[in-house]
């Protein structure tokens, strides 16, 4: 099944791998194919949160409303068991051992596509999302995609070039990697372009392919906090090996920021080491507007977000299998302090168990620097331990 599920994501993802040539981009629109009908105004799309940054929104198809993912770094995709009702007319390609369906028509609000073939995969299995699927880039690279995370909605509107109006809007080029997702140009410290994918269905701010460290010095990689278990990992990667690094400068655009932490990692297969992500703690610090068609996105200054990866108690805590886990813990952090590890076996986050619990408030216990303090209970050699973890600066 996921050999199944990685051949269609290959095809969907890896037709022109990180490439931006026109000719190849035609080759891969003739073959998602896709008419979106004529908006006669913007299209607002409420969403809410699922694990805390990835955006769930109602989509429509043959007048049912499916809730699904929207993700821009990902294609849009169908739960098989959900196409055995729709029953759309389904092609096979016998040599990558894949399904794709072609969708009479995908509505978000009254912004639609009709005839896109999109995959057919054991998105639950492979996701852990009891969700019949998710709509990607290749639906939205028809529109001009406003996401407000403050007001949590998605507008869409008909393609229209942007302009920066003042010092608060900070508008640049895109340019796509396989091929419809949008890429900005990153200036790391002041001396390495780099692309970086805008990714909504990734919680963290910068996450960065564990091949870029080669452009790290040796007295520099000696700053690297390295994780035991993961802070993120995708299906497929083969280690989930992180390394957690303050990095001097990060310029997108005119956008200049300093001292930002962020996460080395396995990135997905289909960026082939060659893109980093930019998700949704940096995202929420803006309005973000990705116009597809004309290549542009621009970010509109918000309030700024609470969320920090620097003062940290240095754990990572997830919902899996119906169980609170510990995912990871940072090297010399007061978590890795404590004693805690993955193998740990976690009973509750602030006396809440499992089932008391929302991942929206755990995410908020973690990464919200107003929150000090917090107290998870462990198991261990069968008695249960409560153990204060109190948060400060990683790299002081």
């Amino acid at each position: 099944m996921k050999l199944k599920i990685f051949a269609v994501l290959i095809i969907l993802l890896g037709l022109s791998i990180a490439s931006c040539e026109n000719p190849q981009i035609a080759m891969f629109e003739k073959f998602k194919g896709g008419i979106p009908g004529d908006l006669k105004e913007d299209i607002i799309i409420p969403f809410t949160l699922q694990h805390s940054h990835l955006i769930e929104v109602t989509a429509t198809i043959k007048e049912m409303p499916y809730t699904m993912i929207l993700d821009t770094g990902g294609m849009t995709m169908l739960e098989k068991s959900v196409n055995d009702s729709l029953e759309f007319e389904t092609m096979e390609i016998p040599q990558q051992n894949a399904v794709m369906a072609i969708v009479d028509e995908l509505k978000l609000g009254n912004a639609s596509v009709a005839g896109m073939k999109v995959g057919l995969v054991g998105f639950n299995d492979t996701f852990k999302f009891e969700l019949p699927g998710m709509i990607g880039s290749d639906y939205l690279r028809f529109f001009n995609v406003e996401i407000d995370y403050e007001k949590q909605n998605v507008t869409l509107r008909n393609p229209q070039k942007m302009t920066a109006k003042n010092d608060s809007e900070h508008l640049m080029d895109i340019e796509m990697v396989s091929p419809y997702f949008p890429t900005i140009e990153l200036l790391i410290n002041e001396k390495h372009k780099f692309p970086g994918m805008i990714d909504t269905g990734l919680p963290y701010a910068f996450v960065f392919p564990i091949s870029w460290l080669e452009n790290l010095s040796e007295a520099e990689k000696e700053n690297l906090v390295e994780s035991e278990g993961y802070f993120v990992r995708w299906p497929w990667t083969e280690s989930p090996q992180n390394y957690f690094y303050l990095m001097p400068e990060i310029k997108l655009g005119d956008i200049v920021l300093e001292d930002v932490p962020v996460i080395f990692g396995e990135v997905p297969v289909f960026l082939n080491n060659s893109t980093a992500l930019i998700g949704k703690y940096f995202l929420e610090n803006y309005l973000t507007t990705i116009d597809y068609p004309n290549r542009q996105v621009k970010f509109t200054n918000a309030e700024e977000s609470n969320y920090s990866l620097r003062y940290s108690a240095g754990i990572n805590i997830a919902k899996k299998d119906e169980k609170l886990q510990i995912t990871g813990v940072w090297q010399n952090s007061p978590a890795f302090e404590s004693g805690l590890h993955p193998t740990d076996e976690l009973i509750a986050v602030n006396g809440k168990s499992y089932d008391e619990i929302s991942e929206i408030e755990i995410a908020d216990t973690i990464m919200n620097k107003t929150i000090a303090e917090f107290y998870i209970t462990i198991r261990r050699d069968g008695k249960e331990e409560s153990i204060l973890l109190r948060k400060r600066d990683l790299f002081e």
